[in-house]
């Protein structure tokens, strides 16, 4: 087992498996995802190291100094399995988050889970702006409410929930004006049946 962990096998898992599983963990910052099988995530690891040791490599060719020189050999190797994936992971989570290129990285043969684990996660998602809400229950009942900066949703597999910070009464044409006493509700989602998500033009009409 010693003879496993010794400085040069440390520094091959870092530069071409660690590296990889820092750009994941700092992508999956900004994106909801399924958790991937295990031989999934080594694979992405891998090639996302490879990925970042020929950026890593460009980059030292662009500026041809003696950088150990500069930085010192260590700074210098947390640069290259730390700083540089951290950004990297960063670049990408935000793309996936914004659903850009997805088709590019599916060309690199990269097993890339879908940016959402269901259409709930997408739908209050971090970037969801604030605005009204209609939840409809099975029933027929309805909840008019404002989703708003303190409001929270969360899509646990067995207790999904929504935190509305502001309920609303609508009158029959169709004006919404706030409870007195002002209320919030904390609703279980288990026989909702639908959100609507109100736009600038439907609250304006």
């Amino acid at each position: 087992m010693s003879s496993l962990l010794n400085p040069a096998t440390f520094e091959f898992f870092a530069t071409y498996l660690l590296a990889g599983y820092v750009i994941i963990i700092v992508r999956s910052r900004f994106v909801s995802t399924q958790r991937p099988a295990t031989s999934d995530v080594l694979v992405e690891a891998v090639i996302f190291s490879l990925i970042n040791q020929l950026l890593f490599r460009f980059l030292l060719w662009l500026a041809p100094a003696r950088w150990e020189e500069v930085l010192g050999t260590q700074t210098l190797f947390f640069t290259q399995v730390l700083l540089l994936p951290g950004i990297l992971g960063a670049l990408f989570g935000y793309n996936l988050s914004k659903g850009w290129n997805e088709a590019f990285w599916r060309r690199l043969s990269l097993p890339i889970a879908r940016p959402s684990q269901r259409a709930y996660d997408f739908a209050f998602s971090e970037d969801r702006e604030v605005g009204f809400v209609i939840v409809t229950f099975g029933d027929g009942s309805q909840v008019f409410g404002l989703f708003g900066e303190h409001s929270l949703a969360a899509s646990d597999a067995e207790h999904g929930d929504i935190y509305l910070e502001r309920i609303y009464d609508v009158s029959e044409d169709g004006q919404w004006q706030e409870t007195t006493p002002p209320r919030s509700a904390l609703m279980s989602l288990k026989d909702m049946k639908s959100i609507e998500f109100l736009t600038n033009e439907d609250t304006d009409d």
